[in-house]
């Protein structure tokens, strides 16, 4: 392998383990937002302040957006300290989560169990290769 195509793997194997671990279960309108008092909070400050429409929900690109990481204050601060939860917490710019969702698909993702486990599958939609999150591994 050349250098150049290890260093594009090594930042695609980054930014899938990065985005593995986003709010995903937000994105999926069955999800019961009434069962966790925060992510009630979420979805209602979604539609309020990003949606403006009282049926939408987030979608996985949203939910990488670095631009709806924080909640924000009535005058657009974000909320940024130890004891403020994230609002969808995402780390990408977004130009980089819309690119990531043109190069991969989201699959499944399970949301942290009681015991902490957590995991996302994602497939790459030119190679068709299955990438599961917390473990990169090759499934087909």
């Amino acid at each position: 392998m050349k250098n150049k195509e290890m260093i594009n793997k090594l930042k695609d194997n980054a930014e899938l383990a990065q985005a593995a671990y986003g709010y995903f279960h937000l994105a999926n309108p069955r999800y019961d937002f009434n069962k966790d008092s925060t992510d009630k909070e979420r979805l209602e400050y979604f539609r309020e302040k990003i949606a403006k429409n009282q049926t939408a929900i987030p979608t996985p690109e949203d939910i990488l957006n670095m631009e709806h990481k924080y909640f924000k204050d009535n005058n657009g601060k974000p909320k940024d300290s130890w004891y403020h939860k994230h609002f969808l917490g995402g780390d990408f710019t977004p130009t980089q989560a819309k690119r990531f969702f043109e190069r991969y698909d989201l699959l499944i993702h399970q949301p942290n169990t009681d015991s902490g486990f957590s995991a996302t599958l994602f497939q790459n939609k030119e190679s068709k290769e299955y990438i599961h999150y917390p473990f990169l591994v090759k499934v087909s």
